[in-house]
């Protein structure tokens, strides 16, 4: 337990080093605030579209830096030679890579506090009155959620380079949120094998979308179900797990060149 927590605080520490944080802190403060001042038809904007928009935003800009930082650890870590220095410790490669995602998630779990109390307090200003309790557990699902990208990504980059690793997890982000919710609506129309396919990959796929609450602030419809809540963090674990082991798996009996992803 003390390895995996090390390799985490090399990751806060280089979250802390790089600017890739400060930058979309210092970006949502600066859009949620310009919210504040546009006029449209010499109206102001109404404050629940301040709320909507900056909630948009957040979502947005942690998946696009959990996503950085995730794909960029083994690539990163291969090209410097470090991965080489760090393995022939007592380190073992699954305490490596689950140090690597909780440094990750955890210093994405803690940025996420600052987005949503910059997004909060700024529409709070305006007079705006929601849920805190809806809003908190947008919070954790969001959280946990960005937990599924960060394995996903790590899972991707051990068998693809930085940029190619990268780019297929925005891929499967999109197909899940644009696609699989539409499955449903797209086998009135379809039978045979085709229907089997489509069957399979929806109930195989990682239902992502189930992670975005952002409707429940904006309408005011409330919490969900406490049962409802647990069993969608649940289902998150499962995914994150998933990935995980599947990243163990080949991080296990991989090979390492200097330089190279062998």
């Amino acid at each position: 337990m003390n390895n995996i927590i090390i390799i985490a605080q090399t990751v806060w520490l280089e979250m802390l080093r790089k600017k890739d944080l400060y930058i979309v802190l210092i970006l949502l403060a600066f859009m949620t605030v310009l919210l504040t001042t546009i006029n449209s038809f010499g109206t102001e904007v109404p404050s629940s579209y301040i709320l909507d928009i900056g909630l948009l935003m957040t979502f947005l800009l942690s998946i696009t830096l959990t996503i950085t930082l995730a794909s960029r650890q083994f690539p990163t870590e291969i090209r410097s030679g470090t991965i080489f220095t760090i393995l022939t410790k007592p380190i073992g490669r699954f305490e490596f890579l689950l140090g690597k995602w909780l440094g990750i998630w955890g210093g994405l779990v803690v940025a996420n506090a600052l987005f949503y109390l910059i997004v909060a307090g700024v529409t709070m200003t305006r007079g705006l009155v929601f849920g805190t309790s809806t809003l908190f557990q947008v919070y954790l699902l969001h959280n946990a959620l960005l937990g599924i990208i960060a394995a996903m990504a790590l899972f991707f980059t051990l068998f693809l380079s930085h940029g190619a690793g990268s780019t297929l997890t925005y891929i499967s982000i999109a197909l899940t949120y644009l696609y699989l919710p539409r499955i449903p609506q797209l086998l009135m129309h379809e039978s045979g094998w085709r229907e089997k396919c489509m069957l399979l990959i929806y109930y195989a796929a990682p239902h992502l979308e189930l992670f975005d609450m952002r409707t429940r602030v904006l309408h005011n419809w409330g919490p969900l179900q406490p049962m409802i809540f647990a069993g969608t963090i649940a289902y998150g674990l499962l995914i994150t797990t998933g990935f995980l082991t599947l990243a163990w798996l080949i991080f296990k009996k991989k090979r390492f060149q200097r330089g190279t992803l062998a």
